[in-house]
This record gives structure tokens, sequence and C-alpha cells, in this order.
């Protein structure tokens, strides 16, 4: 499986194209840019895929739809994060909750619900090849804010722990910055630290 990342939008938020055989799954297209459109060309698109309903992340979902017919899924409680931030959701073809398993060419995507930066904050592991992409959940050297509509530092710190359980060699592919393992995280990232030594 191949994830390829395409930055979009004025806050440089990471899109990713996920590539298996002749299927395709886009991932957070805040903005359907040329260069969105270029990375799925050829491909079957299965899935339009949100971690979570911020503009940044989400606004170009109903246009790549429209240009594909591949629908749009995420957690049914991201709806309320829409609503709160002025934004009517949009159509919820898929509706996903933990634990799915998204079949995708000869490989599978698997949905964990990660809440805390928003209520129906998801991510999406490739097992197999030890991948994660958690869109605002986590970061290099960071993680998501809490204090937006709908956050919760509580709900953040349990996802984080979640993530935690997963082995140092998974790859981490972020909604914003590089990409990073969870071995470097669980060294470098500051909140991660004061989590582990149990100061947050």
């Amino acid at each position: 499986m191949e994830f390829r990342r395409v930055v979009v939008g004025p806050l440089r938020t990471n899109a990713y194209v996920v590539v298996s055989g002749s299927e395709a799954a886009v991932i957070d297209p805040g903005d359907p840019s040329p260069e969105l459109a270029a990375a799925v060309q050829g491909l079957t698109l299965r899935y339009i895929l949100l971690t979570h309903g911020h503009f940044d992340h989400a606004d170009g979902a109903e246009i790549v739809h429209a240009r594909t017919g591949a629908p749009i899924a995420y957690h049914p409680d991201e709806a309320a994060t829409f609503w709160a931030l002025g934004r009517k959701p949009p159509p919820l073809h898929q509706p996903l909750r933990d634990g799915d398993r998204l079949p995708l060419g000869g490989e599978e995507l698997v949905v964990w619900h990660l809440p805390g930066h928003s209520p129906g904050s998801v991510a999406y592991l490739w097992e197999r090849g030890q991948v994660a992409v958690v869109g605002d959940v986590l970061f290099a050297r960071s993680v998501g804010r809490s204090d937006l509509p709908g956050g919760s530092w509580e709900a953040l710190k349990k996802s984080l722990e979640r993530l935690l359980g997963l082995g140092d060699e998974w790859k981490i592919l972020t909604g914003h910055g590089p990409v990073t393992t969870l071995g470097r995280e669980r060294l470098r990232n500051p909140y991660l630290q004061e989590m582990i030594h149990g100061r947050l």
C-alpha cells in the first residue's frame, strides 16, 4: 500500500492518497487542488475519508465526490463539529465506527475512533505496514488542540494513550507537518513525555 502526501490549502494540510492496486482512497481533501486530482488520476477512487470535520481537512470532500462519485465517510459524532463551526456537514454516505475495516485493493484500513481534538476524530491504520494516518490527534513533537468546539483534553489523553500502545516502529502520518514515528514521539514529544511520566 502506498501513501502519497499532497499538501493543500492555506493551512498546509496533509491530504493523503492511499493506493492499493488500482484502487485508492483520499484522506482529508481540505482543498481539491490540481495536485490532489493528479494523484488519483487513473485510479478507482473507492472512498473519501475524513479524519475530522475542520474546514482545512474537509472542505474539498463534496467537490471530490461530485467529480468521482466516491462515497464520503466519517464518524457520525463529527456532524456536531461541522455545525459548531457554522458549516453544514457534507453528506455522510458511509458512517464509520471504531474497528471498521475498509477494504482497499488487496489490503485494508482499520478505523480507530480517537476523540479529543474533536468528538468524531478518527485515525486510519494499515496494520500490516504499521502506518497510521492520525489527522490532528498527534504531530511531530506536538499534539492536537483540545480547546476548539467539541474538544476535550481528557478524551485526547485517552486517545494518545491508545496510540502509545502501538509499537515504536509505527509510522505516523500527521495532519500537518512532517511524517514521524511513534518511537520518535515517545522519546521527543514533550506532551507524550509528560503523559508517560504522569505529569499531565
